[in-house]
């Protein structure tokens, strides 16, 4: 997909796709570095899992729209922040993750990036049924409070990444 064929609905939802698989990459080779620690591999699990409802949502979503509706002009903003989001790279961020605090810190980081805000207005804009707003706050609150479960600094800072 080259940068000025990337304009439609479609497009936009493809990129969007590409960002949340990336974030399930990410956590589930985060929960191979932490499976010694079983309390910090469970949360990356359940991370993972989360990007796969949302991965089947989008699915639902591209499958459901006619095809004029996909092949319509996408909005600019947000197929930029698509774009944007679609660059997540989670060899880049293993690379950098020594400690448990290391791999918290780059998850809020996703957590706090464009990939929730575009798929908030995806799932808002394109569901093919009503959703109600509240619902998919409650999700996205959810997700991210999952890494509450990964206790204090302090311990985060002591459990380094498994080596391999």
């Amino acid at each position: 997909m080259s940068p000025l064929s990337t304009q439609t609905v479609s497009d936009m939802i493809a990129l969007l796709l590409q960002a949340e698989i990336a974030a399930q990459t990410l956590y589930l080779r985060l929960m191979e570095a932490f499976a010694h620690e079983p309390d910090a591999s469970r949360v990356w699990w359940k991370m993972g899992a989360d990007e796969a409802a949302h991965i089947r949502l989008l699915e639902q979503i591209r499958d459901s729209l006619p095809p004029d509706r996909l092949q319509a002009p996408a909005d600019p903003i947000w197929l930029e922040q698509a774009k944007s989001a679609a660059r997540f790279s989670p060899e880049r961020v293993m690379a950098r993750i020594q400690t448990l605090e290391d791999a918290y810190q780059e998850a809020h980081a996703i957590e706090n990036s464009e990939i929730n805000a575009v798929f908030e207005f995806v799932m808002t804009e394109y569901f093919p049924r009503p959703l109600r707003l509240e619902f998919i706050h409650n999700m996205l609150r959810e997700h991210v409070d999952r890494l509450n479960d990964l206790r204090t600094t302090d311990w985060r800072r002591s459990i380094l990444k498994a080596s391999g």
